[in-house]
């Protein structure tokens, strides 16, 4: 599936603060393809990197960034009351529901009949801080949680207002039935892939615990360990996949890590969005605690965190005849180190040294440094240097920028006093 500039956006602006199962739920994608891409946006020389800063170069262009002050919900709605270019009734409110506990909804223009007090509108008498999204017609334009606001353009709504809205609505409601059908495309593949993976016995067995879950959830008959436990039954049923298996498929997974990365695709097309963030999060979880021994570092930010510990008896190691320069000494011996991490599949080899036991030493502190990649993504050290590097590079690019335009405006300045003179 393409990436949308939205996305990248999305990632760019989130994947600093949110954890990646909140990231692949929110953008319906499996959690590898989330971390490859946010790699890719940390990367100043991909198209990814590129289009995105273009894109917000435009945005300051032609009018400069958003305010970062989420517009208040009664501000909102006093504009869609008050504005003779709104009509009332396009607009839906809903509502955190006190007694019930669920989210309500209500027509804008809905009288108050429920509510103690003066106010001859329902959506006027709600407190405001229980006002949680304001729809036009089947179109979010304003969300408290995602701090998105497309009436006044602040925030997350990228200064896109309620005007624009309206006149590129019939556009946008295409957009979403193409994306619509899309999913569903992806689902009827991904079904036919787990298919052909599983077998019929076992995928028919997947596919029945997958709907057992799904209807306790909407009964409100989940509890917390049901998660896990269906994200158990899942690996069990790709273990017992490839134990039956008597030829190599295409797409087979290797081992647990690549099976709940395969599963974490089709999690990422579950239509109900909090259960298919509370699943890919258990997912993320049973990946990085493959074994205990291996769970990474703080993931708070600091610099100096621990790079994960290595389990020996998870590591295969051989030693193999050294090439390339270094004369009849590397030629000669097997000082060349070939590294494997079996629960993650993770290969590498060194052969910086002469010395066996100085590349052994370097390959187990780059092992370690690609589990960290692997299990922190954009928190692991490696990346954070890059992107360290990228904002430092962004600033420095900001500023040749700044100093040309007043380089310019001092000579045309120059220029029109010499005309003048």
């Amino acid at each position: 599936m393409e990436w949308s500039i939205e996305d990248d956006e999305y990632l760019s602006k989130n994947m600093k603060n949110e954890s990646l199962p909140k990231l692949a739920a929110k953008l319906g994608r499996g959690l590898r393809g989330v971390e490859s891409r946010i790699l890719k946006l940390n990367d100043v020389n991909s198209q990814a990197y590129q289009r995105s800063f273009v894109r917000q170069e435009d945005v300051e262009k032609e009018g400069g960034a958003p305010s970062q002050k989420l517009m208040p919900a009664n501000e909102v709605m006093k504009r869609i009351k008050w504005d003779y270019s709104l009509d009332p009734n396009d607009f839906i409110v809903e509502y955190f529901d006190r007694v019930e506990e669920t989210i309500q909804s209500s027509p804008f223009g809905a009288k108050n009949e429920s509510v103690k007090g003066k106010e001859e509108m329902f959506v006027f008498a709600i407190p405001e801080h229980r006002i949680m999204v304001i729809k036009y017609k089947e179109r979010i334009v304003w969300d408290k949680q995602k701090r998105v606001d497309r009436v006044f353009g602040s925030m997350n709504g990228n200064g896109e207002t309620i005007d624009m809205v309206q006149a590129t609505y019939d556009e946008w409601v295409q957009k979403q039935s193409e994306i619509d059908e899309y999913n569903k495309a992806r689902e009827r593949e991904m079904a036919f892939q787990l298919k052909a993976i599983l077998g019929e016995h076992l995928f028919a067995a997947l596919k029945d615990i997958s709907s057992t879950l799904q209807n306790k959830a909407k009964t409100g008959m989940m509890e917390p360990q049901d998660i896990g436990d269906y994200v158990q039954d899942a690996v069990l049923l790709f273990r017992k996949a490839r134990a039956v298996a008597t030829e190599d498929l295409p797409g087979m997974p290797q081992n647990d890590a690549e099976a709940l990365d395969l599963f974490s695709n089709l999690v990422a097309l579950l239509p109900d969005d909090e259960l298919r963030e509370l699943i890919l999060n258990q997912i993320f979880k049973q990946v990085i605690s493959l074994d205990p021994s291996k769970r990474p570092g703080s993931r708070s930010g600091n610099d100096n965190q621990q790079l994960p510990d290595l389990n020996e008896d998870d590591l295969i190691e051989t030693f193999v005849r050294g090439s390339g320069a270094g004369g009849q000494k590397v030629n000669k011996t097997s000082n060349k180190v070939l590294l494997i991490h079996e629960p993650s599949q993770i290969r590498l080899e060194c052969q910086d040294t002469r010395s066996l036991q100085q590349n052994r030493k370097i390959a187990r502190k780059r092992m370690q440094l690609k589990l960290d990649e692997y299990w922190n993504g954009s928190q692991s050290k490696t990346q954070k240097k890059i992107t360290k590097k990228v904002d430092k590079k962004q600033k420095q690019k900001a500023r040749n920028k700044s100093r040309l335009r007043k380089k310019m405006e001092a000579q045309e300045s120059d220029n029109d006093n010499e005309i003048g003179g």
